[in-house]
């Protein structure tokens, strides 16, 4: 970790005292050789989504809940599915947020993604279920503790990919339920829409929007773990909010071929250029 550099970017004054590492690690720590691969892959992958991205013309439904949430000060913990993660990422860069990913070399070019968007990672992850059922982890209780008091103590927003970051595909797992618990922030579901768009190879199906598409938003929620929950309440709590979200991505994968679905929503509102840019939005 580059304390340095995490201490002035973020103004984080003592970056240790969260016991994981935050943000990418130094090239120094890394051959040559996977120092290019990382090199290469990220500049392949931010020339090509970045420009896709900024060639589409953006939307969102549910734009005064996410506004009213972030009004309220205790920051939003962002829900969504593994295959919404690059529209998360496009949306709420440089406006504080932090997100774990792996501490691997695997999860080093993500780390190095959200760097580049504005978003700061946090090293740690859980494996696939066990046969049994029970997460594996690799530091992913440290860096989600590590998470929940950057959210108190820092003013950070969370982000959480619920079923990553290698599955089951739309199963929400226990980490935000856990973080919103220890926060006391709202569970805001993200979904997304784009036409026309890719579905890549994969366990999660990921979506990517093909240049100059039109992409929706939907937040929904909010969501809310009381601090002194019940475990087996808890659990319920994440049924339901699983429920939710598999709800909303049925309906995003609809809206644009399903105009009963549409009349569901109400108007989007739209932005010529990316959320991030901060641009104001206009009714359609």
């Amino acid at each position: 970790m580059d304390e340095d550099r995490i201490s002035t970017l973020w103004n984080i004054k003592d970056p240790r005292k969260y016991g994981v590492d935050l943000g990418p690690a130094p090239d120094s720590q890394f051959k040559r050789s996977r120092r290019l691969i990382l090199w290469m892959g990220l500049h392949l992958a931010w020339g090509v989504v970045f420009r896709f991205y900024r060639s589409s013309r953006i939307g969102v439904i549910g734009k005064q809940l996410e506004d009213e949430l972030i009004a309220g000060g205790k920051g939003i913990i962002y829900a969504h599915w593994h295959r919404y993660s690059q529209f998360y990422f496009f949306h709420v860069g440089h406006r504080r947020h932090v997100m774990m990913i792996s501490p691997k070399f695997g999860g080093e070019y993500g780390a190095r993604c959200m760097d580049r968007v504005g978003v700061l990672s946090v090293r740690g992850s859980s494996k696939k279920l066990s046969k049994e059922g029970v997460p594996r982890h690799r530091g992913g209780r440290e860096a989600l503790s590590a998470m929940a008091d950057l959210v108190k103590q820092e003013g950070f927003h969370a982000g959480i990919t619920v079923d990553g970051p290698k599955g089951p595909a739309l199963t929400v797992k226990a980490g935000a339920i856990d973080l919103a618990r220890d926060t006391g922030s709202p569970i805001m579901v993200l979904t997304a829409a784009a036409r026309p768009h890719l579905r890549l190879p994969g366990w999660d199906r990921m979506w990517m929007p093909l240049p100059f598409s039109r992409i929706i938003y939907f937040f929904s929620g909010p969501f809310y773990v009381p601090e002194d929950v019940a475990d087996n309440q808890a659990d319920q709590i994440r049924l339901h909010v699983e429920q939710h979200m598999r709800e909303m991505a049925a309906k995003a994968e609809n809206y644009w071929r399903d105009a009963d679905t549409r009349d569901e929503f109400a108007p989007p509102l739209w932005a010529d250029k990316a959320m991030s840019s901060g641009e104001e939005m206009e009714t359609v």
